[in-house]
């Protein structure tokens, strides 16, 4: 007998389930049978390991153990496999997240096998081709039946892309719900995660992840640019896994940065919560920025979520050594607003995923 789903819910990387948790639940609450499925792209055990206890979400029922290898490898395994699932179920929609790796396969795989395809946060742009987040977004919103999107910023690029405005929803950003409902827990824990990295002043957070920063002079010009900081701010750089790896194979000096290992979802936004300002290459920290009122400068050439600049929580300042010290002066004598009003951003995105879906 033939296993029956209303939806299959596709996750693989540790920002995926924060945005696949509030929709799970609602989901579920409303007596929708799901099939939850984690890729396995994420390996790092510390990067997922405590993300069902934080988030509060049951595991998932498959876990397709994608291999740690290239990504073109991955891809191919993700694909193959989530196609063997979907030919053994009855699925009615298939839902994906965000830009990684298997939330690409996953829409490919569900379109071959004729399933109706939604993916969740479509429509961000950087008109960067050279990131692979870049290229999958753009291919997952080509074949995707349905585009949730969590700004207005967003459908202009859609529409431009000849995607139909009837498959086009403005929902808000569905990490907001997911920071909503973990606020209080962030905030009381915010205390604890400072005491516990023995934080003593106030300090900055960083986060490197991306291919492109991940050259020896690129890093010198942030660690230096920071580095000259470090009198009166402590440094804290949760380090990807990537990162570590990088710096130790090349032996990057970091002089005054603490590298730490990655911590919890919820110990990692109440690091956030409790920082002056924070420096990043990742989207997501943008957007979570933005909705706590936090300073966040952007270490990239470009954005893919311009909202967070308009909002002016964050501004775009590249890899420049000179730069970056005359925009960490700029940030430090200004204060961000507590209140950054973008619609939807308001904690109900899922409910109204849920509506379109089953209206």
């Amino acid at each position: 007998m033939t296993n029956k789903y209303d939806i299959a819910l596709v996750v693989g990387t540790r920002p995926n389930f924060v945005k696949a948790s509030p929709l799970l639940k609602k989901l579920e609450e409303q007596g929708k049978k799901v099939l939850f499925i984690h890729t396995g792209q994420h390996f790092d055990k510390n990067m997922s390991k405590s993300i069902f206890e934080d988030l509060s979400i049951r595991t998932p029922d498959i876990n397709l153990n994608a291999p740690n290898d290239s990504q073109s490898k991955q891809f191919q395994y993700i694909v193959q496999e989530l196609q063997k699932v979907f030919s053994n179920c009855e699925i009615d929609k298939v839902g994906v997240f965000g830009d990684v790796t298997s939330t690409l396969a996953a829409s490919i795989a569900a379109k071959q096998s004729d399933l109706y395809l939604f993916h969740v946060e479509s429509g961000l742009r950087s008109n960067n081709l050279s990131m692979p987040e870049e290229r999958n977004r753009i291919m997952v919103d080509a074949i995707s039946d349905l585009l949730f999107i969590p700004s207005e910023d967003a459908k202009e690029n859609l529409l431009k892309e000849k995607v139909s405005s009837d498959k086009i929803h403005n929902v808000g950003n569905i990490m907001i719900d997911t920071l909503f409902e973990n606020k209080s827990k962030i905030s009381n824990n915010s205390k604890i995660v400072k005491n516990s990295l023995i934080i003593n002043k106030p300090y900055f957070v960083m986060t490197l992840h991306r291919p492109s920063n991940l050259t020896d002079i690129t890093l010198q010009n942030i660690f230096e640019a920071v580095s000259s900081f470090t009198e009166d701010y402590q440094i804290i750089l949760p380090a990807h896994p990537r990162l570590k790896n990088y710096i130790n194979e090349e032996d990057i000096e970091y002089k005054n940065i603490t590298l730490i290992d990655p911590l919890s979802y919820i110990d990692f936004m109440a690091l956030v919560y409790g920082c002056e300002l924070v420096l990043t290459d990742s989207g997501g920290i943008q957007e979570e920025t933005t909705y706590l009122g936090i300073n966040c400068l952007t270490l990239r050439e470009e954005t893919e979520r311009p909202i967070t600049v308009q909002e002016g929580t964050n501004k775009v300042v590249g890899t420049d050594k000179e730069n970056i010290i005359i925009e960490i002066n700029n940030v430090l004598g200004s204060k961000i607003s507590k209140e950054a009003k973008i619609k939807y951003w308001d904690g109900e995105t899922s409910n109204r995923i849920f509506q379109i879906l089953f209206d």
